[in-house]
């Protein structure tokens, strides 16, 4: 076997190893990119539930509030009634005098 014929064999030889390596070193870069974004998609979730978790707990402060000026109005209204009451019924007796 001629000398050029070795020569041209060990390159092509050497050419698929480096090849080989290559593609090999690229894949798992891939996968490391990969991994990179699942875990920056996981931590916006995560952040994601935490927002909505505590927008509810803000929610049912806000309902809670709304129902105690809900009774307060009510007791203002009651009161607004009975004192227009009061001052008809002191109209009426001072209209009687």
């Amino acid at each position: 076997m001629p000398v050029e014929t070795i020569f041209a064999l060990c390159i092509s030889a050497c050419a698929l190893v480096f090849t080989a390596l290559s593609f090999r070193r690229t894949q798992n870069h891939d996968n490391s990119d990969i991994a990179t974004q699942r875990a920056t998609i996981t931590a916006d979730i995560r952040y994601i539930r935490d927002s909505i978790d505590e927008i509810k707990l803000e929610n049912k402060s806000i309902q809670k509030d709304l129902s105690e000026l809900k009774t307060k109005v009510v007791e203002i209204d009651a009161s607004a009634k009975s004192a227009h009451k009061r001052l008809d019924d002191l109209n009426r007796k001072g209209t009687n005098d």
